[in-house]
């Protein structure tokens, strides 16, 4: 059991949720580590530039630099998780708050 899928970073929003975005949240729960990863490589971003940037960036970084390892099979960083991670880190992480440009979000259900 992971004892993390309690805490609220890891509950997803109230209401029905759309395959990709319960996928995302499956794999947000087994991966912690990640989300963490992000966090801190936007806060590097922010840091040396002040500017916004796309979250693809820091998913490709993380896979060049990091080769970050997950409990998934590959890939091991989904882009299909992109936005919600920048979603995510946007609302979470005050300091953070619009570093990311986003798109408006469409429903797929």
């Amino acid at each position: 059991m992971n004892v993390l899928a309690d805490l609220p970073l890891f509950q997803p929003p109230a209401g029905s949720l759309s395959p990709l975005e319960e996928a995302f949240w499956k794999f947000h729960r087994a991966n912690p580590h990640v989300y963490a990863l992000l966090v801190r490589l936007a806060r590097e971003w922010k840091d040396q530039t002040g500017r916004q940037l796309g979250i693809k960036a820091l998913f490709e970084r993380a896979r060049w630099e990091y080769s970050v390892r997950t409990t998934e099979s590959a890939p091991a960083l989904n882009n299909n998780h992109t936005a919600f991670y920048a979603r995510l880190i946007m609302q979470r992480e005050a300091d953070l708050k619009g570093i990311f440009h986003t798109r408006e979000q469409r429903a797929i259900h």
